[in-house]
């Protein structure tokens, strides 16, 4: 009897553990953005990639490219994939950074709605507006009205 209660409460834990994981994950916000806010390369190194409510299962960053504009503008392109069988609706913003990190105010800094569909990539593309920018973070969350 004591054994069966002791199993009991064991499985009960690891089953809440599970629990406060699974939950943790709601309200995270994915960003993509250079290890390097001054690698001026065409194909920057990702610092992080991070989805939340479970979209890194089924987003994938393919590419993100990057080059400047006249005017020394910042252009940045970002290809995403489904990798579901389900179509994927996310809000996506970018903030642009100067090259020291510090975030420049732009009317750019909205959030945008993009639906993805299931095996299709879509690419996030945009100039600053400012000249100065020198890299860029994208912010990636499922949309509200899932």
């Amino acid at each position: 009897m004591v054994q069966t209660f002791i199993k009991m409460l064991f499985l009960s834990c690891v089953l809440g553990f599970f629990l406060m994981l699974s939950c943790a994950e709601k309200g995270k916000v994915g960003t993509v953005s250079k290890k390097d806010p001054k690698d001026t390369r065409a194909v920057p190194d990702i610092k992080k990639v991070e989805f939340g409510a479970g979209l890194e299962k089924v987003l994938d960053v393919v590419r993100i490219t990057q080059g400047k504009k006249a005017g020394d503008l910042l252009h940045i392109q970002v290809e995403l994939k489904n990798t579901s069988s389900k179509e994927v609706n996310i809000t996506h913003k970018l903030e642009w950074l100067d090259d020291d990190g510090f975030l420049i105010k732009d009317t750019s800094l909205v959030w945008k709605a993009l639906m993805v569909r299931p095996g299709e990539s879509q690419m996030i593309e945009s100039v600053s507006t400012r000249p100065g920018v020198s890299a860029f973070r994208l912010k990636i969350q499922p949309a509200k009205n899932q």
